[in-house]
Order: structure tokens, then C-alpha cells, then sequence
């Protein structure tokens, strides 16, 4: 059950749309919600910055009701710091700015892979433009890890009254109905609006279109299992998804 909910906090436009997203989300689950700013401690800007980010990241909380939460800085590589700090949390929320689209869609390993790559907990991945939550889009390719998809698309989709839409995700027509079988016998213990649909293959176009045609607001997908120099010369389809979906990704491992 998610009970405390870590936002990273900051000064750019994506991060304080990442922040409302958190703020919304941990009053919808009654969640406490962990607000942190990252930071190098290099010369005197980044303590500055950090003051100013926790003097206005309190006065955003004290704007909503029934909001328990605290703030603080944590000094250090921020991508590490993160996934350390992520260890006490049940669901990670970080943002990404628009530009991340063309920017880091280059063969180079950026902050987002980073992250992805080692953070053990749900991570979602807020886009400027997203809003929440009606409909989650829920990827499943018939194995373990798209199972515990399932469990937190089950979980969020329950306690916010978001619909769910399973996406079975295979080969074949048969192995694609049996997926969608095992979303629906999993499913019909939680109080949550099911619909299902199949596609064939673990693309990107078949999830971001699906997405977009179904109107789904987030989009639930298990993390990628390559390894770390295969992300650094490939595109993984889940960190492809990530960044080129107009709407919130969350990334289960």
C-alpha cells in the first residue's frame, strides 16, 4: 500500500508541475508526501536555491487540505541521492521537462536513464503538460514484472476511482487473449472499471497510441531489463515511452 510518496522538488517549470501532480496524488491515496530538493553543494548558488526552493515548496502545501508532508534538501549527486533516498519511499515522483523529446532522445545516458536504471521503487514521470488521473493505461507482456504492473495500476486505480485499461501485449492472438485473462481474473477483486484491449508486439508505437486513442491519463509499464552499457548505445522501449509520451509514465520494476 502506498503510504508515503517522494517528490523531487525544484525551481524549473516541469519540477513544479511534478510537485502539484504529487501534491494531488498523496491527498487522492492519503499519503504523506516526502518533499526534496537535490543538489550538488558546489560554490554558493546551490544553497541559495535550495532556501528559496524549500521556503516556496512549504507555502505550495500549506495551499491544499488534509496534506501531511515535510520538506527538505539532501546534498550530493542528485541522481544518486534519489534512488538512496527512494529506499524509505513506496512511490517516487519526478519531473521532465518538454525538451527531453528531442534532447534526450540522442545516444547519450542522461539523468532520467540514470534514475530508471537503479531505482528499486515505482517511479512516475511527470510531463509539463499532464493532468490526473482518470484512466490508466496498464501494459502487460504475461510475466512477472508486468504483474506487479498490474498490482500498482490495481491499487491506484481503486483509492483515486481511476479506470483501468489492460493492455495485453504479445505475439500471438491466443497468447495475447490468455494475458488478458489473467488481467481479469487478478482484477475482479478490486473496486475499479476494467476494460481490455491487445496489440501485438512491445513497441512504442503500440503503447503511446494506444494511449493517446483511449484517452488515458497515465501510462503503467514495467521497467526495462537491459543493462547498463546496452542503455548507453540503445533506446529502450520503456525509456522511449517515458520520454516521448505527452502524458505520465510510471515504471515499475
Amino acid at each position: 500500500m502506498i503510504k508515503n510518496i517522494l517528490i523531487a522538488i525544484g525551481d524549473q517549470p516541469h519540477e513544479k508541475n511534478a510537485f502539484d501532480y504529487a501534491g494531488q496524488l498523496a491527498v487522492l491515496l492519503d499519503a504523506h508526501l516526502s518533499c526534496v530538493f537535490f543538489y550538488d553543494n558546489k560554490g554558493t548558488g546551490p544553497e541559495d536555491m535550495a532556501k528559496r526552493v524549500l521556503e516556496q515548496t512549504r507555502a505550495e502545501c500549506d495551499l491544499y487540505d488534509f496534506l501531511d508532508c515535510h520538506v527538505e534538501a539532501v546534498i550530493g549527486k542528485p541522481t544518486d541521492m534519489i534512488c538512496q533516498k527512494a529506499q524509505s519511499a513506496d512511490l517516487v515522483v519526478i519531473g521532465i521537462p518538454e525538451s527531453i523529446k528531442t534532447d534526450g532522445l540522442k545516444l547519450i545516458y542522461d539523468q532520467i536513464d540514470d534514475v530508471l536504471l537503479n531505482i528499486t521503487k515505482p517511479t512516475v514521470v511527470v510531463h509539463e503538460q499532464c493532468t490526473l488521473l482518470r484512466k490508466i493505461l496498464t501494459v502487460h507482456q504475461g510475466d512477472s514484472y508486468s504483474s506487479h504492473v498490474l498490482e500498482l495500476s490495481a491499487e491506484l486505480g481503486e483509492r483515486t476511482e481511476a479506470s483501468l485499461l489492460g493492455l495485453a501485449l504479445a505475439e500471438t492472438q491466443l497468447e495475447a487473449a490468455r494475458i488478458t485473462q489473467q488481467m481479469r481474473d487478478y482484477l475482479q477483486f478490486y473496486k475499479v472499471n476494467t476494460e481490455f484491449m491487445m496489440a501485438f508486439g512491445f513497441t512504442v508505437t503500440n503503447i503511446l497510441e494506444t494511449a493517446a486513442a483511449q484517452d488515458c491519463d497515465l501510462i503503467a509499464l514495467s521497467a526495462s531489463r537491459h543493462g547498463r552499457l546496452y542503455q548507453m548505445i540503445f533506446q529502450g522501449t520503456t525509456e522511449t515511452v517515458v520520454k516521448l509520451a505527452n502524458r505520465a509514465v510510471v515504471v515499475v520494476r
